[in-house]
Order: C-alpha cells, then structure tokens, then sequence
C-alpha cells in the first residue's frame, strides 16, 4: 500500500496541464473474495490508509462492509457498496461526465452473475447512456463472465475496470474494439493506469492505442520507495485501478 501510495504521487504529479485524474478502488481491497474474515489487525490501518489516498470511489463487497461495520471501523466517505442490483453514480471531471454503473455482486462470492443480473447490467448502461459522456463499468465478477459479458453487449460500456477472480491486464479493445477492458493483478502486484484523450472519440469509432487512449501497468516492486505516511500504518496491500483522463 505504501508503495502504491507512492506511484499514484507520480502519477498525479506527471499529470499534463488540464489533465485530471479519476482513482477507482475495486471490491476486495479488505479481504479476499470468498474469506470470511480480513487479516487479523487489518482493518482500521486499511481504512486509514484508503482515506488518506482519498480515491474518488471505493467498492465495497456487501461482505467487506459488513465486516467495517461489525468492526465499529467507518470506511471512507467515498465508499460505495455493490449490491444485487446495479448501482450508478454520475462524476463530472474536466467537463466530462462519466457515468458509473457498479454491476451486482453474484449470488455467492467468486460465483458467475445470474442471467437476472446480465440482463440489469445491460439495462443500468441504456439507462444512463444518454446522461454521460464517457460510460464506465466496475465489475467483481472475474475474467470469465466479464469477457463473455462485453462479448454478448459490444460496445455496451466506453470501459469496464474488472476485478474478481482471473487474470490481470492493461486496458485494451479487446475483445470487442468499443470496450476499453481493464483488470488489476490481485493483491496490489499493479497498479492498472489508463488515459483518455480528450476530447472524446466518437461513441461508435473504436478505441485506437496511442491515439484515443494509452494503458499501462505500474509496478509498486521493490525499486520504489513506500510513502513514509502509509508505511507506518503497515496494512495489507490490495489493488487498485487508476483512470486519468486528459
């Protein structure tokens, strides 16, 4: 986490003029999919930790916020609990409005989403399309159904940053050309940083690499140094996604 830290100071920081910068923390920063308790003196030094790296949203797995919750431990003021339905948001940064659909936690965590929940994600985008310029999902549902997912809905979503179980990746048009599909290694081993060109591509065009968007992963190893503020909260190192767009 201390070292996370650090990379999103430089990211922030090499931010060209005009540029602003959307963080979005996935489910399971807490604990694991499936878990069913966080690391033993884990959970208040998180909180902390997440507070102070202050991301514009933070996913909560219904698990995870009822673990805070039992705990006394408030998470940040960012927080947003994913549900069994869709839940929206709508960010305005730098004139552009992003739109925000959380898709529903599955039945059972780590579980593929139902056809009920697929067919609710599809109706969140439609719904919210013509109030945002820039559609985004945020998914727990792993690899597997994210891919067969954007595959059966192409060009559904402007960008899905996934999450749960499967592999990690850098942003790419794949494997549909209107989808930007993004997925954070598990246990913070990336950050996932992707930015977009402003202003926009059309919504129909495809997402051209170093054109209309540049992905790249940023590894927190051992070459970089912790923030000295985070390290000495000395939690668990999860993963996180970061969106700037410029």
């Amino acid at each position: 986490m201390a070292r996370r830290a650090t990379l999103l100071s430089r990211v922030t920081q090499g931010m060209p003029p005009g540029g602003v910068l959307l963080q979005v923390a996935g489910p399971y920063e807490f604990m694991e999919p499936g878990d069913a308790e966080a690391p033993a003196g884990s959970l208040e030094p998180m909180a902390e930790a997440l507070t102070r790296l202050s991301p514009d949203i933070l996913c909560l797995a219904p698990e995870e916020s009822a673990l805070l919750s039992r705990a006394g431990v408030i998470p940040p003021d960012s927080a947003v609990v994913l549900d069994q339905t869709p839940v929206t948001r709508i960010i305005t940064r730098g004139g552009v409005r992003i739109g925000l659909v959380f898709f529903p936690v599955p039945d059972k965590p780590g579980g593929h989403p139902g056809d009920k929940a697929r067919s609710a994600t599809v109706r969140a985008a439609r719904d919210l399309r013509g109030q945002a310029d820039l559609l985004m999902g945020i998914s727990p549902w792993g690899s597997m159904a994210e891919e067969a997912f954007l595959t059966a809905n192409p060009g559904l979503y402007d960008v899905l940053l996934g999450g749960g179980p499967g592999f990690g990746t850098p942003a790419a048009p794949e494997p549909v050309p209107g989808t930007l599909w993004a997925r954070s290694h598990t246990k913070g081993k990336t950050i996932n940083r992707l930015d977009i060109t402003l202003p926009l591509k059309k919504m129909d065009a495809p997402w051209t690499p170093g054109t209309t968007f540049r992905a790249e992963l940023l590894n927190p190893d051992h070459t970089v140094p912790g923030d000295p503020a985070i390290q000495a909260l000395d939690p668990t190192t999860p993963s996180m996604a970061a969106a700037p767009l410029n």
